[in-house]
């Protein structure tokens, strides 16, 4: 008997073709909408690509997307969360399979290969599912009070859920009816089937509804992907490999810019920003990890990291002034500590954008005007209240306080 992948089993060629034009509907949708987002970063300074930061970023990669080290030190919704982008994955790339196989007629989806590619997918997806009800319990109880509880985070999680179940839906009546002697390879689809045999609700007749449902659902995900924070799936990763490499204590304020030339960052505005730190806001995920790690907002302070870059992220369609969405009351009480950007899984480096803010703001005067003068005396005369090197010792007099010096220097100005 043929070993092989049957990918429209009991679906008719109308169907087939309306199915086709939904998922190009779905497709152009999502790439509008992640076009759009490119086309925001880009209006920022270019910042170059420079190919010595993506080798150096290999190793950062390999940690923080693909082994994850980051989400370790909570171990439970760390292990979730690779439930669940381990489960994506591997059913992302089972699709990707299934569209080569059928659509570019390339038949690899037979034989022994077939068997283990719907072992490796039953696995992965049943992992992805229980991942998926694990993180809607945690929500649901606010076991992790850094978490935002908005209804977007549960109807992306119930979306999800309802995708991967669709998806076993249709694999246990197909086996159901199919009686194929390899469905056991599909272990939870087969087990389904079991389960299925003689019912009213899962069987032939109603496959058709339960594989557009399936379908339907699949292609919303993929249109609202990039007009929500589900971009962090595709920016994320980008972020991580492409962004400058910049570790904790490192407050270098000049970037290579893609015209060679070497630029300073200092922000007044949103595209005063680099396109490079526009997209790191993309990245965000919300899991609040900055906020969880930083002394100012742990303190009762208004600083939060994460609100920070959300406000960017959130307010990037326009180059308006970073004081209306700002304040400068949040971007003083940064300690500068980079406790945000060890913990950020994502790797936003959210002292640097907080210290772009601040040399803009100086200009501004949305700093205290008082700061700003004592640093320019600082720079200047090397004191802060800007008095002449000969007057530096006046402010002793009357106080009988000793002045140490060497005999031969007692000539030279101190």
């Amino acid at each position: 008997m043929e070993i092989r992948r049957d990918t429209f089993w009991n679906i008719s060629s109308d169907i087939q073709i309306c199915f086709y034009i939904l998922a190009g509907v779905a497709s152009v949708i999502f790439l509008y909408g992640f076009y759009r987002r490119y086309r925001l970063w880009n209006r920022g300074r270019k910042e170059k690509i420079e190919w010595k930061n993506i080798k150096e970023n290999f190793g950062c990669f390999s940690q923080l997307v693909i082994r994850q080290t980051k989400l370790k030190k909570d171990r439970a919704a760390g292990a979730m969360h690779k439930m669940i982008a381990y489960g994506f994955t591997a059913l992302f790339i089972g699709t990707v399979l299934v569209f080569v196989d059928e659509d570019f007629r390339i038949p690899i989806l037979q034989g022994k290969f077939y068997l283990v590619y719907e072992l490796v997918l039953d696995v992965f997806g049943l992992l992805f599912i229980v991942g998926l009800i694990a993180f809607l319990f945690i929500r649901g109880g606010k076991f992790r009070k850094r978490m935002l509880q908005s209804k977007m985070d549960y109807l992306f999680l119930i979306l999800f859920l309802l995708i991967g179940i669709g998806g076993y839906i249709t694999e246990g009546i197909r086996l159901s009816e199919t009686n194929i002697p390899y469905a056991h390879w599909s272990p939870v689809g087969y087990g389904l089937s079991l389960l299925f045999s003689g019912s009213r609700l899962f069987n032939g007749d109603t496959y058709l509804f339960w594989w557009l449902t399936h379908g339907l659902l699949a292609f919303v995900l993929i249109a609202m992907i990039p007009f929500t924070k589900l971009l962090h799936v595709f920016t994320a990763p980008l972020n991580i490999l492409i962004s400058p490499v910049k570790r904790s204590g490192d407050f270098d304020a000049v970037v290579l810019m893609k015209n060679d030339q070497k630029d300073r960052i200092a922000v007044e505005h949103m595209y005063d920003f680099t396109n490079l730190q526009l997209l790191s806001t993309d990245a965000c995920t919300e899991c609040g990890r900055c906020d969880h790690v930083c002394p100012a907002k742990l303190s009762g302070k208004d600083l939060a990291p994460r609100n920070i870059i959300m406000k960017i992220r959130d307010n990037m369609s326009e180059n308006r002034a970073i004081s209306s969405f700002i304040s400068s009351e949040e971007l003083k009480q940064c300690t500068n500590c980079s406790a945000c950007v060890e913990a950020c899984p994502v790797s936003i480096n959210h002292v640097d954008l907080i210290l772009a803010m601040r040399r803009g703001a100086l200009t501004e005067k949305l700093l205290n005007p008082h700061a700003e003068e004592a640093l320019v005396h600082l720079e200047q005369d090397q004191n802060i209240w800007g008095s002449p090197w000969s007057e530096r010792e006046d402010w002793m007099k009357g106080l009988n306080i000793p002045v140490l010096r060497n005999e031969e220097d007692t000539s030279r100005e101190a």
